[in-house]
This record gives structure tokens, C-alpha cells and sequence, in this order.
């Protein structure tokens, strides 16, 4: 019973793990495109929409990448 309940948290601890990793590369890419856009200036936000597809994207890959192959 118990190694059940270990199991099962170590499962959650890494899709936690996960979410957080997903959500802190995606955040960082929005920083990047902000960034990039008030240093060359542009008028609509194109580094940020660009920036925060691709770390999307890469965020995705990441998490697939990581899941286990059970």
C-alpha cells in the first residue's frame, strides 16, 4: 500500500516538475520578445508574438520529450 502512494506522488512530482518548467520557459520567451521590442523599438509586438510561440513550442518538446517511454 504504501509503495502505491509513493508512486503515485513521485508521478505528480514530476508532471509538477513539468508544468513548472513548461511554464517558466514560456514565460521567459514573452520576457525575451517584451525585451526585444522596446530595444528595437517596434510598434506592433512581433519579437514577443514570435518569442512566445517558439518557447511554446519548445516548451512542448520538452515536456513529450521528458515523458516516460512506459
Amino acid at each position: 500500500m504504501k509503495d502505491d502512494s509513493q508512486n503515485n506522488n513521485n508521478r505528480y512530482m514530476r508532471y509538477m516538475g513539468a508544468g513548472t518548467q513548461m511554464l517558466v520557459t514560456i514565460t521567459g520567451g514573452v520576457f525575451l520578445g517584451r525585451w526585444l521590442d522596446e530595444k528595437m523599438m517596434m510598434k506592433t509586438p512581433w519579437f514577443t508574438i514570435g518569442c512566445s510561440l517558439f518557447f511554446i513550442f519548445a516548451g512542448m518538446y520538452l515536456f513529450i520529450k521528458g515523458l516516460p517511454k512506459e
